[in-house]
């Protein structure tokens, strides 16, 4: 009896660990799991989560108001005689103001949601994917009180 205890256990022990690879936020598992954070403290960095804090949602929705006034703000400079300097939203912007609209909120969109599911891993080795979401919220609040300041001149 003992010996087949011992192969069961060796058995278990001979499997490769499943926790070796991480799990991708945008796998099945990522929809239906509780991880909150990591399980030990050294794993706190480069780990994905499957529940995020309301602070995330928070950042996410923040960048996304101020991509879309961003965006009305400069169709209200265009119309005042100013231009626009990013060459790929200029192309967009001869073409169509809605297609100009849409397509940068949806690239911003996508940046959001790339940066909120890596927010744990750090850009190389130094800085935290989370803490680019703040950078880009401080930033964009930055850009539409620069282009208010502008409208009201």
């Amino acid at each position: 009896m003992h010996s087949v205890t011992t192969t069961i256990a060796q058995d278990r022990r001979d499997r490769t660990d499943r926790r070796r690879a991480v799990t991708s936020p945008f796998s099945r598992a990522a929809w239906q799991g509780r991880r909150r954070g990591a399980r030990r403290g050294q794993e706190a960095v480069n780990t994905y989560v499957d529940v995020y804090e309301a602070r995330w949602f928070y950042a996410a929705i923040g960048v996304l108001l101020l991509c879309c006034t961003d965006a009305m703000l400069t169709l209200n400079l265009l119309q005042r005689g100013a231009s626009e300097i990013n060459p790929f939203m200029a192309w967009l912007l001869n073409i169509n103001h809605d297609l100009f609209f849409f397509t940068k909120l949806a690239l911003t969109a996508a940046g959001v949601v790339v940066l909120v599911a890596y927010k744990n891993f750090r850009l190389f080795n130094y800085i935290k994917a989370g803490h680019v979401l703040y950078a880009f919220l401080v930033g964009y609040a930055l850009l539409v009180k620069y282009e208010l300041m502008l409208l009201s001149v």
